[in-house]
This record gives structure tokens, C-alpha cells and sequence, in this order.
């Protein structure tokens, strides 16, 4: 009897942990189809209603730290205190934050919303890889070095295509330099993150970086005297959607689900932004550029998914 009564205890206790991990992955692909959408969303406060990059990006800070702050504040019991030591790496993770704004909003403004999307997003695992080598003393293996070479060769043949075409060509090229830019803003967001978590919560981290990047960004908003009620609904939803709500909820996702399996599943900004710019946008790849989008998916796989042997890595 006693042995049927463990056996069902540990039946009904898998299948909650099962359904508690399932619905942490459902939060994540939530929060990364908002992640998606951002690109989108700037894309037409630009063109239709002509804010700047910088003003859009300054916007969503603004609106989401707040939240972050009041959602730090009720997940805290006590008031938390940040060590010096660790003030460089905030100062770091603010400024970068501010920088993947300015570089990623202003490459939408005169590339493509996919492209630009793909870019930033694929490359920045790579330069994670890369600078977790310097800083963290984490070896670059050779899934990371055929990664490297499959991101390398996906953005030069994407950049190629509108390299030498005149002025149009020599704009988007620019663009595409800034996605990159973008990509290596997220890789010390990553970076600094990945350390501050190992003596903070993850929102409270998020909130002190958002606040000191609200800093930063606050002298770049220009807001047109005309902007209609839709165009303060689409900056609201940027700074609610996107922001606020899809770091809590990743983070959420992250108490229950393996890195692994919520890198997975976060796959799904790029293919929401993407899908999003072909559908909505119109947006078409050419042969190369087709070709070198799948590259760096292809260099995005290679980094986030992993054989899970052993325990699993929970963030």
C-alpha cells in the first residue's frame, strides 16, 4: 500500500513539474513574440508618423522602468543594497542598454525590419561567446567557432547585396553596420546580466539597468507637437508590450525552465519579427540575402541549442 501511495506521489509530483515547466516555456515564447513585434512597431512610428529612432527608444525606457521598479520592489522582502564592486558592471549594463536602443532603432529607420532584426539577434550569441572568453573565462568550443564562421559568412553575404548601389545601397549598408552595433550592445547586456545575477534578482537587475539607461536616453526625446492618439498608443504599447511585460515574463519563465530549453523557445523573436516584416511590411529577401538569413539562424541554433545531459542549467 505504501509503496502504490509513493508511486502515485511521484506520478501527480513529475506531471506538476512537467505542467510548471511547460507553462515557464509558454511565458517565454510569450514574451519573445513581443520581442518581435518591437521591431514592427518602430518601424511605423518612423515612417507614418516621423518620430526619431532615439526618441522611440528613449519612450519605451521611460514607460517600462517604472513597472520594473514596482515589480522588483513587491518580488523583494527588504530593500536591497548593491555592492560597489558590482557598480561597473550596472554602469555597463545601463550604457549598453541605451546603446542597443540608439544603434538597433536607428538601423530599422533605413534597413530592413527583418534583416536588421536577424542580425542584431543572430550575431549577438556569437559575440557573447566571444566575450565570454575575455570575462568569464569560458572557452570558445568548436560549436562556436563553426558558428562564428556561419555568422560571419550570413552577414557579409546579406551586407553585400546593397554594398554598391548607390546611395540606397550605401544607407542600408550603414544600417546593417548598426544592427551589428545592436548585436554587440545585447552581447554586454548579456554579459553583465549573466554576472549580476549571481547576487541579485533578475528583475531587480533589469529595473537598476532600465533606470540608468532612462538617464541616458532622456535628452534625445523630441516628440512631434501632432502625434495622434495612435501614435501614443503604439509608443505606450513599446513600452508596456515589449518591455516591461516581456521581461517579467521571461524572467518568470526562467524560475522552472532549463537555459536550454528557454533559448529554444526565445528563437521565436527572430521568427515573429520576420514573418511580421514579410507579411505586414512586404518585405522580400533576395537569393543572397535569403541565403545569408539562414546562415545566421543557422549560427543562432548552433549557440542555443544544446544536448542536455546531466542536470539541467536553470537560470
Amino acid at each position: 500500500m505504501d509503496v502504490s501511495s509513493n508511486i502515485k506521489e511521484s506520478i501527480d509530483s513529475n506531471i506538476k513539474l512537467n505542467i510548471q515547466v511547460n507553462m515557464s516555456l509558454l511565458l517565454i515564447v510569450v514574451a519573445s513574440i513581443f520581442w518581435g513585434t518591437s521591431g514592427i512597431a518602430a518601424k511605423h512610428l518612423i515612417t507614418t508618423y516621423d518620430i526619431p529612432p532615439l526618441t522611440i527608444g528613449a519612450m519605451r525606457l521611460l514607460i517600462a522602468t517604472p513597472i520594473l521598479m514596482f515589480t522588483s520592489r513587491v518580488q523583494m522582502q527588504e530593500k536591497i543594497s548593491f555592492g560597489k564592486k558590482h557598480l561597473i558592471f550596472f554602469v555597463i549594463y545601463g550604457v549598453s542598454i541605451a546603446m542597443f536602443q540608439i544603434t538597433f532603432f536607428n538601423a530599422l529607420r533605413i534597413s530592413m525590419v527583418s534583416i536588421a532584426t536577424l542580425i542584431a539577434l543572430c550575431t549577438s550569441p556569437v559575440f557573447v561567446a566571444i566575450l565570454s572568453k575575455f570575462f568569464l573565462a569560458e572557452d570558445i568550443t568548436r560549436r562556436v567557432a563553426i558558428s562564428l564562421s556561419f555568422s560571419t559568412i550570413g552577414t557579409i553575404l546579406i551586407m553585400g547585396t546593397s554594398s554598391y548601389n548607390g546611395g540606397a545601397g550605401e544607407s542600408q549598408m550603414f544600417g546593417y553596420m548598426l544592427a551589428l552595433g545592436a548585436g554587440f550592445s545585447y552581447a554586454l547586456i548579456t554579459i553583465c546580466g549573466k554576472k549580476l545575477v549571481q547576487f541579485y534578482t533578475p528583475v531587480s537587475v533589469v529595473a537598476t539597468a532600465f533606470s540608468l539607461a532612462s538617464i541616458v536616453m532622456i535628452p534625445f526625446i523630441r516628440i512631434p507637437n501632432n502625434l495622434s492618439v495612435s501614435g501614443w498608443l503604439i509608443l505606450l504599447y513599446l513600452g508596456l508590450g515589449p518591455t516591461a511585460l516581456a521581461y517579467i515574463l521571461f524572467n518568470t519563465g526562467l524560475k522552472k525552465a532549463s537555459a536550454t530549453k528557454a533559448s529554444i523557445a526565445s528563437l521565436c523573436e527572430p521568427l515573429t519579427a520576420t514573418t511580421l516584416s514579410l507579411a505586414v511590411i512586404g518585405e522580400r529577401f533576395t537569393t543572397l540575402q535569403g541565403t545569408g538569413a539562414s546562415l545566421l539562424v543557422m549560427a543562432l541554433l548552433l549557440i542555443v541549442i544544446k544536448k542536455e545531459q546531466g542536470n539541467p542549467e536553470v537560470s
